[in-house]
């Protein structure tokens, strides 16, 4: 056992030599907390490089950059810098050679293209979509881009030779900006310019474009309220144009256009058509007039310049039944005749009046036109019902009396009663049926005498006994005494005697 003395030198060098373990874990600890993310900042790259769809892609969005860092894999064929802090195009793109997609979108840029961007012989999609562009510039230089997204700017002007140099420029998206008019000829010397996206700006009035190659152009959302009959004339070449969500209240007579195929007006607030409404339009094959406000039924004539016609939308429409004519069902019988032209029937559903609401065009015609198919109909249903019943009960009342006819009756006997004006036939209550044998041409044994009734009358009264093989006694019946039932008869060769049984009925 230590002494004190012992222990407390112990104890002492103990404590020092904690001290002295704490004093150097203590920075380890410290460095074992702060390296590790300075390492991971430190040794992990900006940039990340992976393969996808056979394109190398160096990846350095969402860093905050400024500028490119050193050390990238300039074979890159997909270079994604989008949601950054670039100014500028960082000038370190031009050491790239093969890029083939370049996303420059969420910075800050406001610059015009740079010349370097020239040597991109296999650049085909370029976004710079949500950045501060105010204007878009022309360009002596020569691009070979065939996407160009400039979507969520602020762009309210563009250069009227802006695209003349991209011969190649092929989709452009324009939406989301400030423009509120672009000159006609704009577009013209995009010479292979087939997608036009402006949707979701500032246009009065539909755009008169002169362009050659223009197939598709969407004008969604952009508070427009007129179109004019020769809006889409100078769009040789025009087959889809989106005008929906926009604030149109009428159409004219005549639209224009030789090539347009699909027409899209949902969502607007038209409310009338005319026989001359798409009577230029022979190559209709899609309209689309959802949400508007339609309330009349449409003619079958307003389509008869659209032979090629194929696909109609209506839903969203609150059409009202009151006052249909035949034209109700013709129309109905268009849309929805084989091949159907309208594929929710579910549409074309009446509001008003109130008699037909919520009736398919149909059910109104039916019930405006023809009431009295309607109550045939009901009338027809209640004669079957009635029919059904009357049925039930004649059977009912065959059977019935089938069952009787088939239920053996049991004769009721009678008595002979002698009154002051003669005799009078009652009749019995009840009777007792006995049935005894009797031995033929016999008289009856002790026994069966004591079974048989007693005879209130003469024995001569007692039924015949007669021989039913013996043709001669049939014929010559006569009654017979007791003691005639004594007497023997002869037999006739050697039958045989046979017992019957004679029913007597009792009281």
């Amino acid at each position: 056992m230590l002494s004190e003395h012992s222990q407390k030198h112990h104890n002492g060098e103990v404590r020092v030599a904690v001290q002295t373990l704490w004093t150097w874990l203590l920075p380890a600890m410290v460095t074992a907390r702060v390296l590790p993310n300075l390492g991971d900042g430190l040794d992990e790259p900006i940039c990340r490089t992976y393969t996808l769809d056979e394109l190398l892609y160096l990846d350095c969005s969402d860093r905050g950059l400024t500028e490119l860092p050193d050390k990238l894999n300039y074979d890159a064929q997909a270079l994604l810098l989008s949601n950054n802090n670039f100014v500028s195009f960082p000038v370190e793109l031009s050491n790239f050679s093969q890029v083939e997609i370049l996303d420059l979108s969420g910075n800050r840029l406001t610059s015009p293209l740079p010349t370097f961007l020239r040597k991109f012989q296999n650049l085909h999609t370029l976004n710079l979509s949500n950045n501060n562009y105010d204007s878009w510039l022309s360009s002596d230089t020569e691009y070979n881009i065939k996407r160009l997204d400039l979507s969520k700017n602020k762009i309210n002007s563009i250069d009227i030779k802006a695209f003349a140099s991209m011969p190649n420029l092929s989709i452009l998206d324009l939406s989301e900006n400030r423009i509120y008019d672009l000159p006609p000829t704009v577009f013209a010397d995009a010479n292979n310019l087939d997608i036009l996206i402006l949707s979701r700006n500032y246009f009065s009035e539909v755009p008169n474009f002169q362009t050659q190659s223009l197939r598709s152009l969407s004008l969604s959302n952009c508070q427009i309220a007129n179109i004019n009959a020769g809006s889409l004339t100078g769009m040789s070449s025009i087959l889809t144009i989106d005008l929906s969500m926009n604030q149109i209240e009428s159409l004219p007579d005549g639209i224009v256009s030789n090539t347009l195929q699909e027409l899209d007006l949902s969502y607007n607030e038209i409310s009338v058509l005319t026989d001359r409404t798409f009577s230029a339009l022979p190559h209709l094959a899609v309209l689309d007039l959802r949400g508007n406000e339609f309330r009349d039924v449409w003619s079958t004539s307003h389509f008869a310049s659209n032979p090629y016609l194929r696909e109609v939308h209506v839903k969203g429409n609150r059409w009202s039944c009151e006052g249909f004519n035949v034209n109700l069902l013709l129309t109905y019988e268009y849309l929805t005749k084989d091949p159907p032209k309208i594929a929710d029937r579910a549409s074309l559903i009446c509001y008003s009046p109130s008699n037909v609401t919520q009736l398919s065009w149909q059910q109104a015609y039916i019930l405006t036109w023809h009431p009295n198919e309607t109550s045939m109909q009901s009338y027809t249903m209640m004669a079957v019902f009635v029919g059904i019943i009357i049925g039930i009960v004649i059977t009912s009342c065959v059977c019935r009396g089938l069952m009787s006819i088939n239920k053996p009756e049991t004769p009721r006997a009678t008595t002979e009663t002698s009154g002051i004006n003669g005799i009078t036939t009652q009749p019995r209550v009840e009777s007792v049926i006995m049935r005894i044998p009797l031995t033929e041409d016999l008289p009856p044994s002790y026994d069966e005498a004591l079974l048989m009734p007693r005879l209130n009358a003469s024995f001569h009264s007692l039924p015949d006994f007669v021989d039913d093989e013996d043709t001669f006694d049939r014929q010559c019946r006569r009654s017979r005494s007791i003691g005639d039932l004594t007497e023997p008869r002869p037999r006739v060769g050697e039958r045989r005697s046979i017992r019957r049984t004679v029913e007597i009925r009792i009281n």
